[in-house]
């Protein structure tokens, strides 16, 4: 059987009552992955959001910040930002490690703007995210630059899944699929939607086709 074509969401940077409830539908619709991203939240602020969402679905969740809270609820793992990756910010990488530590199945991501990126943490993380692969809805201006043989062959030859983030819509599944992307995720087609949970369930629709084709 052919791999799932993975479709990953990305929350909003500081949505927060009415976006969970958009969420836990999307769970219900069978999301399987949904990455938890408010860099402006305390932690408790997050782990309010966590308390809001049903527990059956916090495996289904990854956290971009406050990565202690996996010691806390049973996520699924946590995501490294640039600045978690350095190692001059000491605190970020001994609380990482501590994490990693008292929970070893955690899955890690991180994300990358740059070809060079993907190649220099080759094999380091579950998978990646590389944006922005299409033109960015949620950012003006925000452009993709990458060239079409090079984009190809550096997600040919990575050790990660490499996942496909910015300006991805239904009419851009399919592309991203032939490219060589493990899946894709979406941020501002979902959210900038008049109805969230429908044009997500349209997204994951075009990503489940392609298991069968």
């Amino acid at each position: 059987m052919k791999e799932p074509f993975k479709l990953i969401l990305i929350s909003t940077m500081d949505g927060f009552e009415h976006e969970i409830h958009h969420v836990q539908q999307m769970f219900d619709e069978g999301l399987e992955c949904f990455h938890l991203r408010k860099p402006k939240f305390s932690t408790r602020r997050l782990e309010d959001y966590l308390r809001k969402i049903g527990s059956r679905y916090h495996p289904r969740i990854m956290i971009h910040s406050h990565h202690e809270l996996c010691l806390s609820y049973d996520l699924r793992g946590i995501h490294l930002t640039s600045r978690h990756r350095k190692k001059r910010v000491l605190i970020n990488w001994l609380r990482y490690h501590y994490v990693k530590l008292r929970r070893p199945h955690l899955k890690v991501s991180a994300g990358f703007h740059t070809l060079s990126e993907v190649k220099e943490y080759n094999g380091r993380y579950d998978y990646v995210f590389l944006s922005p692969v299409f033109d960015s809805i949620s950012k003006v201006g925000y452009k993709s630059t990458f060239h079409d043989i090079s984009l190809r062959e550096t997600i040919a030859e990575s050790g990660n899944k490499v996942i496909a983030l910015g300006g991805v819509t239904e009419d851009k599944i399919i592309p991203a699929m032939e490219m060589g992307f493990a899946g894709v995720a979406v941020l501002g087609s979902v959210w900038k939607s008049k109805d969230p949970v429908d044009r997500f369930k349209l997204i994951q629709t075009k990503c489940r086709e392609l298991v069968t084709t």
